[in-house]
């Protein structure tokens, strides 16, 4: 990874998920790019007998000046010596379409966001519900920071599978091969067990051979948790493991972030107040 972009709205959640970037670049020794993302005042003008809306040159310019000043103290506001900071204004694009913007900035590897998480990762995070729409529509990993997260080089990290996805062991190898950078992470492959999703330990150690035969990881094992609903059984499994990072697949552009559990969606999340790193099962990582 070579660089990251960070997206703010200046707030304290948006701020302590800079923090976090932080560490993640200091440790593998990218750069960080910060982009806020503005609307652009606009002018009603008479034109043909009608009105045309235009943009008002000179409050646009007023409203830049600002925003570029709220960017530098921001850049600074966290300690960052050696690692390169840049920062971007960006007007009239919308926040959960990175294909807008992400060709703006080579290399970008990783999109990191803050979400409040307190009641839902999807309903009042960086962007309200912007950040879910980011992750669903996002061909890059997208890294969802809590509040109550701070960064420290990841230990151990939980990736739930659904067994009969095909998808499943590729979604693997790419979480894998992005991690590498944390050369002693413990890699925990989890699955939970619901009264409306079971499955038998006969299909389990078939996948498991599967697995074993493609992914190639010293500290890779298997984790199965009986729960009531699968937030439960991820939340149980967080804590028991003492796992700092949960690592989920989404079928991109389909659903609000469908996960990898088939027709689970947004619910998967909604109290859980862990780093969440969502990949996209479709598409590549430059």
């Amino acid at each position: 990874m070579k660089s990251l972009l960070h997206l703010t709205d200046f707030s304290e959640v948006a701020r302590n998920a800079y923090g976090y970037a932080i560490g993640i670049a200091r440790h593998i020794g990218a750069e960080i790019h910060i982009a806020h993302i503005y609307e652009r005042p606009y002018a009603s003008i008479a034109y043909e007998g009608g009105l045309s809306a235009v943009v008002d040159a000179d409050m646009d310019l007023r409203i830049r000046t600002e925003l570029k000043k709220h960017l530098q103290a921001y850049a600074a506001s966290v300690a960052h010596e050696g690692i390169k900071v840049l920062t971007y204004l960006w007007g009239d694009l919308t926040v959960w379409k990175p294909e807008q913007y992400i060709d703006k900035i080579p290399n970008i590897t990783l999109i990191a966001v803050g979400t409040r998480g307190a009641t839902s990762l999807w309903h009042g995070g960086l962007f309200g519900t912007n950040t879910a729409r980011l992750i669903r529509n996002s061909p890059l990993p997208v890294l969802a920071v809590h509040p109550s997260n701070t960064y420290s080089p990841f230990k151990k990290a939980l990736i739930p599978v659904d067994i009969f996805e095909d998808k499943t062991i590729p979604f693997v190898q790419k979480a894998i091969e992005f991690l590498k950078p944390w050369t002693d992470i413990c890699l925990s492959l989890l699955i939970v067990n619901t009264p409306y999703v079971f499955y038998d330990t006969p299909s389990i150690d078939k996948f498991l051979e599967k697995v074993k035969e493609v992914v190639k990881h010293d500290n890779l094992n298997l984790r199965v948790y009986n729960d009531i609903s699968v937030e439960e059984g991820l939340r149980q499994a967080m804590e028991n493991e003492k796992a700092d990072l949960l690592v989920m697949g989404t079928h991109s552009r389909k659903g609000l972030a469908q996960l990898l559990f088939g027709s689970i969606t947004e619910n998967v999340a909604q109290h859980i107040a862990y780093p969440l790193l969502a990949f996209p099962l479709e598409g590549t990582i430059s």
